[in-house]
């Protein structure tokens, strides 16, 4: 069982278990659009994370973070 492909349904738990709102990535997607558009990155999705499970790395740059820092004024 712990050799086995990761199954969608898998990945959409973890997706679905996850704050639709919360700050996206570096990419400017959270996982709000990640829910609505599941039906297309569905495969795609599955195939990266089964991709990271056999390699045991992302590709360069795709967990990259940035930083920003937003002042807390009234009326910005």
């Amino acid at each position: 069982m712990l050799v086995e492909d990761i199954s969608k349904e898998e990945v959409k738990f973890v997706v679905w278990s996850c704050e639709s709102l919360k700050s996206p990535g570096p990419d400017g997607f959270n996982f709000g659009f990640l829910k609505f558009c599941w039906e297309i990155l569905k495969e795609d999705v599955l195939k990266a994370v089964n991709e990271f499970a056999d390699r045991g790395s992302w590709p360069r740059g795709s967990n990259a973070s940035f930083i920003c820092l937003v002042p807390k004024i009234d009326n910005p």
